[in-house]
């Protein structure tokens, strides 16, 4: 299934590219090269091209070319039923255009509409052993390139916290107390914004995490040829017993059907439903926020946050019941987070009827051979790929009919090398090619 995928992307002033022009294949996609030039500045371009915005980068400044004032990124887009051409660019002035077609201006949240990507680097370790604020941020992006709702919910819901916060600050600065009537009315409104836009949130979450348990558990053990069951559990801020958290199915529904359609999106459940379907509806989280804002209200007021809501929630991950952030290998962390990845792009076709292009970021080199094996077995020929690598040797793994590129200081050229044996190490800086001899350039961040 490729009916999505990148002809080609035009960069200009973006990273460390002056002017390039890349045709893609529609199947895999090998970037070759040594470190710091350019190979994972071109794969995020691509997810810019997507998201409208860097997974790495704090600020539009921080892409452009040192000394330019500009960068623009170009993506001929192949699609059903019609192509188009997807263009974000960005001067140093602050001005930041978004356009399809090249003419009509879109917002850049629109641009996942047209092209949908899945990202795989190394740090994406950190969503097992990160912060909560790093899963809370995958979950959220994921479901945002599905669900225009949601991705208002969210919006919405900061600016809730946000404002809630402050007026917290300003009760503990003058020393209100709990029992204060005039606070109460003042967070009464805020509290209802809350609960309204937070249940909702919340409610969709535990869908989806359901359905990237169900996916995730599968992909895992394709990946690593053992038995070992991953589980990924939604772990909200309300006290909700385990039992009580999963909604009906994990079930993946057919194409073209609302992933969200059902419990999540209804205000009451229909006679006959058991009392696990109740407690899935919004307004069954709705109540269960309200009861705890209560309880906290003292606690909130002392430390001037909100502790409530989707804002505190996180997502847990075992391996056999073991808890891989504290007990796992790195080995085994790295493989259920390509796992949850694989989940994650299915979970998008599920919901859109296509599989998004996946960008892996030095991954080949991070596996041993039999996961290394199985993981190009369940991508190629599925959706487009583009992977990069340091390692030549990498060349023999690709399919007759993958384009192999070479990366240097910002120039892409077409390899014909013959293969090589991948060795399945890590590398340096140098990397295989050995120490960089100088006449390299600026590379950007690579």
């Amino acid at each position: 299934m490729r009916s999505v995928w990148v002809k080609s992307i035009q960069l200009t002033g973006f990273r460390n590219y002056d002017s390039e022009s890349v045709a893609l294949d529609s199947g895999l996609n090998l970037f070759l090269g040594r470190n710091a030039q350019g190979k994972t500045n071109l794969l995020e371009a691509v997810y810019v091209a997507s998201a409208g915005r860097s997974y790495r980068a704090s600020s539009d400044s921080e892409l452009v070319r040192r000394g330019g004032t500009f960068y623009r990124i170009v993506a001929d887009v192949q699609r059903r039923p019609t192509p188009v051409k997807l263009e974000v660019s960005y001067s140093t002035d602050g001005r930041k255009l978004v356009r399809l077609n090249g003419t009509e201006r879109i917002r850049a949240a629109e641009l996942s509409s047209f092209l949908n990507v899945v990202m795989f680097t190394p740090d994406d370790l950190a969503l097992v052993k990160g912060s909560p604020s790093v899963r809370r941020r995958f979950l959220d992006m994921e479901i945002s390139q599905v669900s225009p709702a949601y991705r208002q919910w969210t919006s919405t819901y900061a600016k809730v916290v946000s404002q809630r916060n402050a007026l917290l600050k300003q009760a503990k600065g003058r020393g209100m107390q709990s029992n204060s009537a005039a606070i109460d009315r003042l967070l009464e409104v805020w509290d209802r914004q809350l609960v309204d836009t937070g249940s909702k949130i919340t409610v969709r979450r535990r869908e989806v995490v359901a359905s990237l348990d169900e996916l995730g558990r599968d992909a895992h053990q394709r990946i690593t040829g053992e038995s070992s069951a991953l589980s990924i559990r939604y772990l909200p801020s309300v006290p909700i017993a385990p039992e009580d958290v999963g909604p009906r199915s994990g079930s993946i529904p057919r194409a073209g059907q609302s992933m969200f359609e059902g419990s999540a999106s209804r205000k009451s459940p229909p006679a006959g439903d058991s009392a696990v379907d109740k407690r899935a509806t919004v307004d069954w989280i709705a109540d269960r926020y309200r009861a705890r804002l209560k309880q906290m209200r003292r606690v909130e007021l002392i430390r001037g946050v909100t502790m409530v809501g989707p804002h505190r929630d996180d997502i847990g991950f075992q391996l056999d019941g073991v808890d891989i952030a504290t007990y796992g290998s790195q080995g085994q962390q790295r493989s259920a987070v390509l796992a949850v990845k694989l989940a994650e792009a299915h979970f998008i076709r599920a919901h859109t009827g296509e599989m998004p292009v996946l960008l892996l970021d030095d991954v080949l080199s991070e596996l041993d051979e039999r996961r290394r094996t199985n993981l190009l077995r369940e991508v190629i020929g599925r959706t487009q790929v583009l992977v990069t690598s340091v390692e030549p040797g990498c060349r023999d793994l690709m399919p007759e009919g993958a384009r192999v590129f070479t990366i240097a200081a910002g120039e892409v050229t077409p390899d014909d090398v013959a293969p090589q044996r991948c060795s399945g190490e890590e590398h340096g800086q140098d990397g295989i090619y050995g120490p960089d001899k100088g006449g390299i350039g600026h590379a950007g961040v690579e």
